[in-house]
């Protein structure tokens, strides 16, 4: 069997980016929340997250673990193109949220492989991005989101308990140093989700309106609709981020552009089909078809 230095190594020349947690780190993780609720301004959003995390705890599995094993692969996005009058109309879907990776790249069929002879199990209940940055896999931007080096946050990232021994030590420092002297995100937020400290209002953010079923909340500006889910402006203007790749798309005719801006709130089956087609079968057809339209009128105000 591959001891864990082995088992990076190996999953390094596959193309991934991987550490590994002693699984003392929940009690970091635990105190990294409570210090969040502490500090942050707005933190309501954060109960959730934290009742999640402490109904998966302590982890019931069927070996005992030693070990978290974060794994990081690079993602891209898409490009839903329309066809409004004759012309194209380019909506962004951001990398992570656009399934395009073939199967024989996914890290559930390369990482059984490596990891032969060990148990895992798929955590429950734990920030992906916080486990990132507690490996030194990864750090927080001032966006909150997780950068892992060249590939910046155009990542995936995945976590397994393990009973792979491991006594590393556990990173303090989460947050990019780079971030300390920039604010091209928070000058970039449309919803003005990110202020002047390193805890965000996630309860302003645009991405959590956006990937919400209900209506969009009011105080979100017409203007500030711009991708497909999500949201890509604090990503888009970021120099810590390489040119995202938005080449893999979806096009549309003027028929079929039409259907999809309608009113009507049900997908059409043959549209729900093509968007599955493309990787976003994961997602509600409904919220998909609202943003959409959402995203049109904001390019044509």
């Amino acid at each position: 069997m591959l001891g864990a230095n082995e088992i990076i190594r190996e999953l390094e020349q596959s193309g991934f980016y991987a550490r590994f947690l002693p699984i003392s780190a929940l009690d970091q993780v635990r105190e990294h929340y409570d210090s969040l609720l502490a500090r942050g301004p707005d933190t309501s959003w954060m109960k959730g997250t934290i009742e999640n995390f402490r109904k998966h705890q302590p982890p019931k599995l069927d070996f005992e673990p030693k070990s978290i094993i974060v794994i990081a692969q690079p993602s891209v996005g898409g490009t839903l193109v329309l066809n409004r009058g004759g012309e194209a109309v380019k909506i962004p879907t951001p990398p992570n949220c656009v399934t395009v990776t073939p199967p024989e790249r996914w890290i559930e069929n390369v990482l059984p492989g490596v990891s032969q002879g060990w148990q895992l199990a798929h955590t429950k209940g734990l920030s992906l991005k916080l486990l990132a940055a507690l490996s030194g896999l990864g750090q927080y931007g001032r966006n909150n989101i997780c950068y892992v080096g060249d590939w910046g946050s155009y990542v995936l990232l995945h976590a397994c308990y393990t009973d792979i021994p491991w006594d590393g030590p556990v990173c303090t420092e989460l947050r990019m140093a780079a971030c300390e002297n920039c604010g091209a995100c928070r000058k970039a937020c449309p919803t003005k989700a990110i202020g002047e400290t390193q805890v965000i209002d996630a309860s302003r953010c645009l991405a959590h309106a956006n990937n919400g079923r209900g209506r969009i909340p009011r105080w979100v500006p017409k203007g500030a609709h711009h991708a497909l889910v999500e949201c890509l402006r604090c990503q888009a203007c970021c120099p810590q981020n390489p040119p995202a790749d938005f080449s893999h798309s979806l096009e549309l005719d003027g028929a079929e552009t039409k259907r999809l801006l309608s009113r009507s709130k049900k997908m059409p089956e043959d549209l729900a089909q093509k968007f599955k087609q493309f990787g976003m079968g994961s997602w509600n057809m409904a919220v998909l078809k609202r943003n959409a339209r959402l995203a049109v009128q904001a390019k044509e105000a």
